[in-house]
Order: structure tokens, then sequence, then C-alpha cells
């Protein structure tokens, strides 16, 4: 009786162990020629996945990089193929009513129109995002 019951346990905790765990992804928004979207800064890149039901974001740093977290920060996410969208942060400046430039066409704020995917793999991600500039 007691073997069974080890047995079952240790199955039990084999199986709930063999899931996927969460990885990191990092990377940068880049124009065309190569430059960091630095206009970007604090607007985020968001990955979603309809395979994992699971979506996560970024905040775009000052230097065009971003890092991927899903609940928490740095706890990555979970390997798999990603939709991906990028949303502006566009706050008017003090005093004003009137909204500061747009960089990105406005496709970029959709999964289903942004063009961009990306896929994650187990280890470290890095994923570089290429984007047009809107037209003025």
């Amino acid at each position: 009786m007691k073997f069974r019951l080890l047995a079952f346990l240790a199955f039990a905790f084999g199986v709930v162990g063999c899931g996927a765990s969460k990885v990191q992804v990092s990377g940068r928004v880049e124009w065309p020629d190569g430059k960091p979207a630095v206009e970007l800064a604090n607007g985020q890149v968001i990955f979603e996945s309809a395979a994992t039901r699971t979506s996560a974001r970024g905040v775009i740093g000052k230097d065009g990089t971003f890092r991927i977290d899903t609940e928490a920060k740095n706890d990555g996410i979970l390997p798999g193929e990603y939709l991906v969208a990028i949303v502006e942060h566009r706050p008017s400046p003090e005093g004003t009513t009137t909204m500061p430039p747009q960089y990105l066409p406005d496709r970029y704020y959709t999964f289903t129109t942004s063009g961009l995917k990306a896929t994650v793999t187990s280890g470290i991600n890095q994923v570089t995002l290429k984007v047009e500039r809107a037209k003025k």
C-alpha cells in the first residue's frame, strides 16, 4: 500500500514538474535604418499568444529596449509563438491640450494589424522589432 502511494506521489509531482516554465525575453524596438526607437520611450510592447492564452508586456526604455513580464517584474513568458503590438505613450505637455506627435502608424496598436511576431524558445531570447515611422 505504501509503495503505491509513493509511486502515485512521484508520478503526480513528475507531471506537475513537466510543464513549461517561463523564459526571459528582452529586445529592442528599431526604425528601418537600425537606430533605436528612442521616441517610443515609456510606450509598451505587448506579446499575446492564443495557443498558451498568455499576454505579457514590457515598457520601452529611453534607449528603445524592453523586457517582457507576464505577472511580476522579470518573471518572463512561456515559450511559444506570439503576435506583438506596440502602444505609444503620448501624454500632453502640462498646461496644454495638444497631443505630441505620433511616431508610429496606427496599425502597430493591434495584434492583428501590426505584422509583428515573435517566437519565444527555451533559454534567453533577444527580439528585435523593426517598425516604420508614421507619415507626416
